[in-house]
């Protein structure tokens, strides 16, 4: 089957509503002073340290605050070396240290230390980590929110160090990790937030999201069994959430349990509401679990929405192909889905016209149908064909659309010159939203050579092409 399935909620990060993270005041804009009895802290080193350090806090200039902050360091680590190790004041403030110094490995050990120390610190801590980690949680939301996940694992391993009771450091690791394809880091961060689960009403959306992309990654990896029980439990919260039944009902299926028909029929039941991608997610798992027919309805009514959408058009075609070879069909159920077939390869032509494989299904179909003549006229077409077209990849970005594929020379024997081609962007029901032309390439014996095009359009949904200007 050809297609890309979508994972919406694994792959597409999304907004966080606003209010959804505390407001921080930034560690260096005013000094707060210890808000527990540190015994301790008149030791002549950690004073000093604390002086320094209170003066790094409010320093604007760069040079003079990076010296305070060398200096209480210094009289931090000269403590220690002193033999005040014990000292929870010390720890303490190298913590806060490690805080104005961006180092939050740093400063979660040095605070853990303090705290074995000093219990009684620990409610003032909690503080020290929360501020921290805020900016860097807000740091990582803003660079995804503007499409960037670069950079975003380690600030996320620096938040989670500093800061662990909040599942939105482990939410985010997890989303990062399944759109860059690592699907087991993907599910240890997700698992970690079904783990601690959440009382907090901001994070039960990312909560519930997890444990549907636990169901969706156990389903990717063939793991039927753990996929069902973890979209038995996400439906639990969300019975009519649409992507979790067609989730759910895939994963029965991978087992054999017949509840997955049933589930595929409840889908089905509302294609209205759906949208042609659903459909499309649908026939695919509809035609792996070999029910071909319903599988064939699908792809039907997502067409109905999206006319012109290659990867869909070319399932279709193959899920007839699927009903005319199976043997247990009577020779009426086989015609009549060769009909069927021939009439969806011929939209497929339309929207392929130089693809040799788009020519080989819509000559099978008049083969099955006996209609000879037919057959012969397009294999005769076929074997003069000189060069074709595929399409490896298109798909949607906020404001248009993107299609990269291949020209390829058909030919063992010589040089082939390709025709202008030119690309129309249409909207589901094939009005023409762009268009973009590719111009004519040698092509050398066997060889191919890529192509990109990139349009911009609102409600762009697919895009066909045709030879000549």
């Amino acid at each position: 089957m050809q297609g890309v399935r979508v994972m919406k909620k694994l792959a597409v990060v999304g907004g966080i509503a606003a209010g959804l993270l505390l407001t921080a005041t930034p560690a260096r804009a005013q000094w707060m002073d210890a808000a527990c009895n540190l015994s301790g802290a008149g030791h002549f080193l950690v004073n000093s340290g604390k002086v320094y350090l209170e003066g790094a806090t409010g320093e604007s200039d760069p040079e003079k605050r990076e010296r305070l902050l060398e200096d209480a360091q210094r009289n931090f680590l000269e403590a220690i070396e002193r033999g005040e190790d014990e000292n929870p004041a010390v720890w303490y403030y190298l913590g806060r240290y490690y805080i104005l110094a961006n180092d939050a490995i740093g400063a979660d050990s040095a605070f853990h230390r303090a705290e074995q120390i000093e219990p009684d610190c620990e409610e003032d801590i909690w503080l020290h980590r929360r501020m921290m980690w805020v900016p860097l949680i807000n740091s990582v939301i803003d660079s995804l929110n503007s499409g960037s996940a670069s950079g975003a694992v380690p600030v996320l391993y620096q938040a989670n160090a500093i800061f662990d009771e909040d599942i939105i450091g482990f939410y985010y690791l997890g989303r990062v990790y399944g759109a860059e394809g690592e699907l087991d880091s993907a599910l240890v961060y997700f698992k970690k937030v079904a783990e601690m689960g959440t009382e907090d009403e901001n994070r039960v959306e990312s909560y519930n999201t997890s444990i549907y992309n636990i169901g969706l990654i156990h389903g990717m990896l063939n793991e039927w069994d753990s996929s069902a029980v973890w979209y038995e439990k996400y439906r639990l919260a969300n019975p009519d959430d649409l992507e979790a039944m067609i989730g759910m009902a895939k994963a029965y299926t991978g087992l054999g349990d017949e509840r997955g028909r049933v589930l595929y029929d409840s889908v089905l039941a509302r294609a209205e509401a759906m949208d042609a991608t659903d459909l499309f997610r649908t026939g695919e798992s509809l035609f792996m679990g070999e029910d071909y027919h319903s599988a064939a309805r699908a792809f039907e009514m997502g067409l109905e929405k999206n006319r012109y959408h290659r990867p869909a058009l070319y399932n279709l075609v193959n899920t007839y192909l699927a009903i005319c070879q199976d043997t247990t069909e009577t020779q009426q159920a086989v015609m009549e889905a060769a009909a069927n077939m021939e009439a969806a390869a011929r939209r497929l032509v339309e929207v392929d016209p130089q693809s040799y494989d788009a020519a080989s299904l819509l000559a099978a179909s008049y083969q099955i149908q006996r209609k000879d003549d037919s057959t012969l006229a397009v294999l005769e077409r076929m074997d003069v064909q000189r060069w074709t077209v595929e399409i490896d990849t298109q798909q949607p970005f906020a404001g248009g659309y993107n299609v990269e594929g291949r020209l390829m020379n058909l030919s063992e024997e010589e040089e082939t010159e390709t025709s202008l081609l030119t690309f129309e962007f249409v909207d589901g029901q094939g009005n023409v939203v762009a268009t973009d032309t590719l111009d004519p390439r040698t092509l050398g014996i066997g060889e191919e050579s890529p192509f990109g095009l990139m349009v911009e359009g609102e409600g762009i949904l697919a895009v066909r092409y045709r030879v000549g200007g």
